[in-house]
């Protein structure tokens, strides 16, 4: 699956050649910056900002990881274009892999195969956008702890995952507590391995909270765009998506990113606390436009490429990402209804299922996108093919053996 992953990234990036747009200018040019000396510094904002002045407003995970390549191999089109089909590739593989473990042969052969093929996956592996390499280490934590045997080592090596995870998408985070706690084992032992977990990242991430403190007019643990997320999700005129705040929202006048990302986190919480019903109703839109469809990379392209699709092609294209997005997802979802007495769930399928709740989760508090399903495709193309291992043709070891006590 690896190879037919990688020659449909590989050949849709480098026929196609999709230049940044949107969020990605601002990762592609933050990238430049990094691989020129000047560091996460406003570089990013464009040519009227002062390249010499510190940012930490949006994480720096992936620019660091784009900046790095841009460094070693210059910073041209070819180099995003591989490196991104590469990453893309390896969480098919991966997902492909851990199938495997816990569902018939057929249903892991054709899970992975949606997910090597889908046409949003696909055409977001080659663009400067997070949402791919966030992918990758989100199943690569899944694997790690998925093994049997769960020690120190692993626990460790998950911890590291999730820090370099929680640099690219703070929200990560949460997953240090909530992963451990679905293995088996009792109590104790499951608040053992989430103190490890969570001390790694902590320990790991540490040095860029100091840095931010130095840098920036107030310490952020990672990003400082935070507080404007959660007001998106609960100002007076929030809908569920994301909206651009105004100074009509609040916070006129503030200067200073951390102070501003204050000022929003202060503006979410009064609207959460006048108006807290509505704030419980738009968690449900905001979960719904998170997984009802498929259509960002469909417009992302539509900017970057106008020249290549036009309204037509656009409707169209979403149609096709969402019928494939829809027939994972739901196949998954059925796989949790309580049809009839099965054996337990493998700890893949737990893990997986935890990791698509904590993020989902986390957009239910903040808005709601389908760009932010697009990270979790491998992880629910394994719970589709985990659906259906009580079928004929099902492994006969009933999937991965339970994590032990390490």
């Amino acid at each position: 699956m690896f190879a037919v992953a990688l020659a449909a990234r590989l050949g849709w990036g480098l026929a196609v050649r999709v230049p940044p747009a949107w969020d990605g200018e601002l990762y592609e040019r933050a990238a430049q910056g990094i691989a020129r000396g000047l560091g996460y510094s406003c570089f990013m904002f464009g040519p009227a900002a002062d390249p010499t002045v510190p940012t930490a407003y949006y994480p720096v995970g992936y620019p660091a990881f784009l900046g790095a390549l841009y460094a070693v191999f210059g910073a041209h089109p070819a180099t995003l274009i591989v490196s991104g089909a590469l990453v893309g590739a390896a969480t098919v593989a991966l997902a492909h892999r851990l199938a495997l473990g816990c569902a018939p042969r057929w249903a892991a052969h054709a899970a992975a195969a949606l997910f090597a093929l889908a046409p949003g996956s696909v055409i977001f592996a080659t663009t400067p956008m997070s949402e791919t390499l966030w992918g990758l280490l989100l199943i690569a934590v899944v694997a790690v702890l998925g093994r049997p045997g769960v020690g120190v080592r692993s626990l460790v090596g998950a911890g590291v995952l999730l820090a370099a995870a929680t640099y690219v998408r703070p929200q990560a985070a949460v997953l240090a507590v909530l992963l451990p706690m679905v293995l088996d084992g009792d109590l104790r032992t499951r608040v053992r391995r989430a103190a490890v977990v969570t001390a790694t990242v902590l320990a790991l991430v540490a040095p860029w909270t100091a840095r931010n403190c130095a840098s920036i007019d107030g310490c952020a643990f990672v990003s400082t765009n935070g507080g404007g997320n959660v007001a998106i999700g609960a100002v007076s005129g929030a809908v569920g998506t994301y909206r651009a705040l105004t100074v009509d929202d609040g916070c006129r006048g503030v200067v200073g990113e951390r102070a501003r990302e204050r000022c929003w986190q202060a503006v979410a919480v009064r609207e959460v606390r006048a108006r807290p019903l509505r704030w419980l109703r738009l968690g449900w839109s905001k979960l719904y436009h998170t997984v009802a469809n498929e259509a960002f990379p469909a417009g992302y392209l539509r900017v970057a490429r106008p020249d290549l699709v036009d309204e037509a092609r656009e409707t169209r294209l979403r149609d096709v990402m969402t019928a494939v997005w829809g027939v994972l997802w739901i196949t998954a979802a059925l796989g949790l209804l309580p049809t009839h007495p099965r054996r337990p769930m493998p700890p893949v399928l737990r893990l997986c299922l935890a990791t698509v709740f904590g993020v989902a989760a986390t957009h239910a508090v903040v808005f709601g996108g389908d760009r932010y399903h697009l990270p979790l495709v491998g992880l629910v193309a394994v719970l589709a093919a985990g659906a259906l291992r009580e079928l004929p043709g099902a492994s006969s070891r009933g999937g991965t053996p339970d994590a032990r006590t390490g």
